[in-house]
């Protein structure tokens, strides 16, 4: 009986025994798993990669159900970093469409995106995509001012322009008005006068007061043509105003009118 209590006593305790170590080794099972997903999900928010977020999520699964508090707890952390990485890539998609349109609703829209990066851990994110945004702006308010400055310059232009046109179109008119006008007295511009071969005033011949009857002083000059002298007041001894005896044709003076010449 005692022999039979004995061995009963000595299977229970080996069984305890085994138990209590069986129990140790799920713990530090359990510990080393629970560190290795915590860890997990320190470099997945370090890194931000799918790649470590895929690891930490394996960590989490081999998590055991004694350590369910500590599961849900980094299964939660692990969501929230997913959220803030769905933040992130939700303003800079915003932020590239906004920098594409350069409308006024998308830049509106991503300034509301940016408001919502509240938490710590989006800091540094907000920060840098409000300084990208507002250099968007900025930029965008350049471009504006240089294309009224701009498009004032084309009008400023466009008036001076049309200003050298009218005053064209008045020359021009100006100018055919003139070569229209009748022969008469008229008033000439600087340009008709340009064009116009200037008159020449008429001088009369000096009066010959040589004895010789003609004006150039040359004795018996053939013609009588290089000095004014009145037809009836040119005579000479022969009876013509050329002094040459009988002059062919008789038209040289009025003496010899009506008289033809045989020859």
């Amino acid at each position: 009986m005692l022999v039979t209590i004995g061995i009963t006593f000595g299977i229970v305790h080996q069984n305890q025994v085994k138990a209590e170590r069986i129990a140790q080794e799920r713990r530090k099972t359990d510990d080393k798993n629970l560190k290795v997903a915590t860890a997990a999900i320190t470099t997945a928010y370090q890194t931000r990669a799918d790649q470590a977020i895929k690891k930490a999520e394996t960590a989490l699964s081999k998590l055991s159900k004694h350590q369910k508090t500590n599961q849900t707890k980094l299964t939660t952390k692990l969501t929230q970093l997913k959220g803030f990485l769905k933040q992130i890539s939700n303003v800079n998609d915003s932020l590239a469409k906004a920098t594409q349109s350069k409308s006024e609703q998308d830049i509106k829209a991503t300034q509301a995106l940016i408001n919502q990066e509240t938490d710590d851990y989006l800091k540094t994110d907000q920060t840098t995509a409000q300084n990208k945004l507002n250099a968007l702006i900025a930029q965008i308010a350049k471009e504006k001012a240089e294309a009224k400055s701009k498009s004032e310059a084309q009008a400023q232009q466009a008036v001076s322009e049309a200003s050298q046109q009218a005053d064209h179109t008045t020359e021009v008119s100006d100018y055919q008005t003139y070569v229209e006008a009748p022969q008469g007295a008229y008033q000439t511009s600087d340009r008709a006068n340009s064009t116009l071969a200037p008159q020449q005033n008429y001088q009369t011949p000096a009066q010959n007061s040589d004895n010789n009857g003609n004006a150039s002083g040359i004795t018996d000059s053939p013609g009588g043509t290089d000095g004014y002298q009145p037809w009836g007041e040119w005579q000479s001894s022969n009876g013509n105003a050329s002094g040459i005896t009988d002059s062919p044709g008789c038209w040289d003076t009025p003496n010899n009118s009506g008289i033809v010449w045989d020859h």
